[in-house]
């Protein structure tokens, strides 16, 4: 009877340790199966060509790896910190499409685990389960181009891990977690200059959490503020220090400063109201029920038992993801991913309130498994997206004309009749057929849309583009009859056409034609076969020089 009741007593020890245990644990296995589900989505995706945003960060991280820092040999107005991480990929996981997505797919994992954490310790794990479930889907949403290694998932990233380092600044206070959690938001900003609302952000937070501590200690407040301060700026200081040893802090300070905030002048309400509603509508349609669930999370941020100072943190962060889609009326479509982190809070805060409401243990995950249908029902809708079409046409019926699916083939063309140490220059806005040819391009102009806006600088850099080309002497000249590889406007110079025309009828010949299709296989005709008119009103030719 004594060994009966000790085996009992083992058995019920054994019960409460497994019982400590079970919580995280099954959060933990929840989280693994969300990340393996969403990955599975995206690896089916990893083959679709680049686009041409891609195509650049992509030169760009190239350069990097053959020791060419930004803006010496290609010029952007974005600051560099997605160029580094697209070279960090590339190192590991190779130049390529495929390799470029897989470490999308990584960075989006660690997005989502990061809300976990950090929700996990700010609300509550069904909150961080929920806001991982979250991002996952809407991220990959075909309307927000979420298949496409953007830099708005690098910034979506560093967002989610300054928030979870301020989630561990709330638990210690330590100024370590202060700095980390500057570093953290001053890094997304390298990522995507729109994000700059986040860094208000944390230094709202900071004076907000110390404010609020009884008794006030105003020095403690002024040293942990200022340390996270001082944590934003690093990140910027450490890309000017660059800049100057390297010699091109003026072209850099030309390009992301002098030249970028006439393009953040953006376009008047009107145009960006158009452009809102074009762009939205199909993401609401695509995720509205997930639309609706965070809208009710923003009622009840207010309702719930969180703390004053929990309440405005949550609302401050929705509503700088909100400000950050917007600078210029832009409103493109990937611009909406970094309102995902904060989209993803509020499903947290809704799922958080429903799981208390529920509070015995057989009912306390129904939140995540309403989620799941409500993620089922997106994979349904958008069967085509999601099952149906194979990567190669579905870029093609995504982009249309737009020469993505096109540049594999001019680039294989370029790279068999040409040597690594030959230079090739695109007119038009298709950095990636340099990166896919492994070829270095004659000109740092990678994109000829700033030579088509209606600013003081189009002629200068149209005059930069041409003196680039004829100085370098390119084996390959490649000029693509894309419209939205140019998007002239109305007033645009059209220097660089009468230029194009007799340079390339003097010093090259023609060796390529491409008859875009909108929709289906274009046309390809090399060498021999070229010798004909183009049937497509948008075509793309390569010229070799004589």
């Amino acid at each position: 009877m004594a060994k009966l009741n000790q085996n009992t007593k083992s058995q019920n020890s054994q019960s409460v340790e497994i019982n400590k245990l079970n919580p995280n644990i099954i959060y933990y296995i929840l989280l693994g199966i969300i990340l393996l589900a969403i990955a599975l989505v995206r690896f089916r995706l990893i083959d679709i060509p680049l686009e041409r945003d891609e195509g650049e960060y992509g030169y760009m991280g190239k350069l990097i790896l053959d020791g060419i820092l930004p803006y010496k040999d290609a010029y952007n107005m974005k600051l560099p910190g997605t160029y580094f991480m697209y070279a960090f990929f590339m190192f590991f996981l190779g130049k390529t499409y495929t390799g470029i997505h897989f470490g999308l797919l990584l960075m989006n994992a660690g997005t989502m685990t990061l809300l976990f954490w950090g929700l996990k310790k700010y609300i509550s794990p069904i909150a961080g389960l929920a806001a991982a479930l979250t991002y996952g889907i809407m991220a990959v949403s075909v309307n927000m181009l979420g298949f496409a290694a953007h830099a708005t998932h690098f910034a979506a990233f560093y967002i989610a891990l300054g928030l979870f380092f301020w989630s561990k600044y709330k638990d210690m206070n330590s100024i370590k977690w202060a700095l980390l959690t500057g570093i953290a938001f001053g890094t997304a900003f390298l990522m995507k200059q729109q994000v700059v609302f986040f860094l208000i952000f944390g230094g709202i937070i900071f004076l907000l959490h110390h404010g609020l501590i009884k008794p006030l200690n105003i020095t403690k407040m002024i040293l942990h503020t200022a340390i996270y301060s001082l944590g934003v700026f690093i990140p910027y200081i450490l890309i000017l220090l660059l800049m100057v040893m390297s010699g091109n802090f003026d072209t850099f300070w030309f390009w992301t400063v002098e030249y970028a905030s006439k393009y953040a002048g953006g376009v008047d309400w009107e145009q960006g109201k158009m452009l809102l509603g074009m762009t939205f509508k199909p993401i609401w349609d695509e995720l509205m029920w997930f639309w609706l669930v965070a809208f009710v999370g923003l009622i009840l941020i207010w309702v719930s038992k969180y703390s004053l100072e929990v309440k405005i943190t949550l609302m401050l962060f929705v509503l700088m993801g909100i400000a950050s889609v917007c600078p210029g009326f832009y409103f493109r479509q990937h611009y909406f991913i970094v309102v995902l982190p904060s989209v993803a809070l509020l499903v947290g805060v809704t799922s958080d309130f429903v799981a208390k409401l529920f509070k015995a243990n057989s009912l306390r995950f129904l939140p995540l498994v309403i989620l799941s249908f409500l993620c089922i029902g997106v994979y349904a809708k958008g069967k085509m997206y999601f099952i149906k079409t194979k990567p190669m046409p579905l870029c093609k019926m995504i982009y249309g004309t737009n020469p993505f699916v096109e540049s594999v083939e001019i680039a294989n063309y370029i790279q068999k009749n040409s040597k690594e140490t030959d230079k090739i220059a695109v007119l038009g806005s298709e950095p990636q057929i340099a990166l896919y040819a492994d070829r270095k391009s004659a000109t740092g102009h990678i994109y000829t849309y700033g030579l088509m806006e209606n600013q003081p600088f189009n002629k200068k850099m149209q005059a930069e583009m041409i003196s680039e080309i004829e100085k370098n002497k390119p084996e390959f000249l490649i000029y693509c009859n894309i419209r939205t590889s140019w998007l002239i406007q109305q007033g645009s110079p059209m220097d660089i056409f009468d230029w194009y025309g007799k340079y390339a009828n003097q010093n090259y010949n023609i060796v390529g034609l491409i008859d875009v299709a909108p929709q289906g296989q274009s046309n390809y005709y090399f060498d021999a076969d070229v010798n004909r008119q183009p049937q497509s009103q948008e075509y793309v030719l390569i010229y070799r020089k004589k």
